[in-house]
């Protein structure tokens, strides 16, 4: 008889478990990356997120919260993508994501709002940082701040998280974080070596083939991106597309943006300027400047140093006052600060130490870049006319 009991208690507990553990799956589909999004057109804008779960891919969008088109895209994954296609260049518009399980259960994004690409002519703005891959309370600062200036998109030029293999860092780190801004803004990304060209990030982000390389157009700007964790030498995949999609673009701007730095004032990352002189940059980057001259290139972007440099404008290695090519480091988005060489290098306009972002705003012929430190200080300036 004590046995039966024991035995009846047994299935009893395995079975209110059982329920238990299938209670749980329904609770726990949720969102836990997005949604966020990214490399968006005059008629197009592409979301993504994330489910805990496997379930539905919906994505609403419409000119009125209270009347979105819905779209269904591919099913039974956890990573999730819709694009919004057919959409009024420079609109104003409203969206919201959903997914569903095999359970029943039902997860929603709160109601959102996104833009797409201005036309050509008209003026427009764009944030970049980079680093952002520890400090979780500065990054969602510098987030709130970015924000805070209603950006038409965000470049980050690489290190989103410390550890690309890790997955939990993209959700709650990164994703987490980031949040406030890349939920309304769209993000175009590159490639960092902390990133270590991770699955998770190909995963999240759908972007041209072969999207370690891509080309992003925004008005009467082209941005070029490449992956300096990989070849850049003249025979290789990288430089060889460069050289034509630059020969080809017609942009009032170009900007080639990229993780690590051709020129750089660093104490430490070229050389322990405690012991010795420094590299000054990341040598095998420069052959690249052959390109960004024959195709003039107004900027060179990149982070990997956590701190900021713009460079005066440089031709064939040297500063000019005009015609050459300026390179900026914009590190500051969260990693561990670093700080300049004991020497000022010859090529430098302007250093600082300390978390940062850039705002940057484009109308016609003149480019303008605003430098801030994460209390809205402004520390640098710089107008380019054309």
């Amino acid at each position: 008889m004590r046995y039966s009991r024991n035995l009846l208690t047994l299935v009893m507990v395995s079975l209110f478990l059982l329920a238990a553990a299938g209670a749980r799956c329904e609770e726990e589909l949720e969102i836990i990356a997005g949604p966020y999004l990214q490399y968006p057109t005059e008629t197009s804008m592409t979301v993504g997120w994330e489910t805990s779960q496997p379930a539905s891919t919906e994505a609403g969008q419409g000119k009125g919260a209270d009347a979105l088109t819905w779209v269904t895209g591919d099913t039974g994954g956890t990573f999730h993508t819709v694009v919004f296609d057919m959409l009024e260049p420079g609109g104003n518009y409203f969206y919201q994501v959903r997914s569903r399980n095999g359970a029943g259960a039902q997860v929603e994004s709160d109601i959102l709002t996104f833009q797409t690409s201005v036309p050509a002519d008209a003026p427009f703005s764009f944030v970049v940082l980079s680093d952002t891959q520890s400090n979780p309370a500065n990054v969602a600062k510098q987030a709130e701040l970015c924000w805070n200036q209603r950006p038409h998109f965000t470049l980050l030029t690489g290190d989103l998280v410390s550890k690309g293999t890790e997955k939990n860092l993209w959700n709650h780190h990164f994703f987490r974080n980031m949040h406030r801004l890349i939920s309304r803004v769209p993000l175009v990304p590159c490639l960092g070596n902390h990133d270590e060209d991770a699955p998770a990030y190909y995963s999240y982000f759908t972007l041209p083939d072969p999207e370690y390389y891509y080309k992003f157009s925004y008005g009467n700007l082209d941005i070029f991106i490449v992956d300096s964790q990989r070849p850049l030498t003249k025979e290789s995949e990288q430089y060889l597309w460069l050289d034509n999609v630059l020969g080809a673009s017609t942009a009032t701007w170009k900007i080639v943006a990229m993780h690590k730095a051709a020129y750089s004032s660093d104490e430490d990352d070229y050389g322990d300027t405690t012991l010795t002189r420094t590299m000054r940059g990341d040598i095998k980057l420069r052959g690249l400047s052959n390109l960004y001259e024959k195709h003039k290139v107004d900027i060179a972007w990149c982070g990997h140093i956590h701190s900021y440099e713009r460079t005066h404008p440089i031709k064939q290695g040297k500063p000019v006052l005009e015609g050459g090519v300026i390179y900026m480091v914009t590190g500051g988005g969260g990693g561990g600060l670093e700080k300049a060489a004991p020497w000022r290098s010859p090529f430098t306009a302007k250093v600082y130490s300390g978390h940062h972002y850039c705002l940057v705003n484009v109308f016609g012929p003149t480019l303008r870049i605003e430098s801030y430190t994460p209390e809205g200080s402004l520390f640098d300036l710089l107008e380019l006319r054309k």
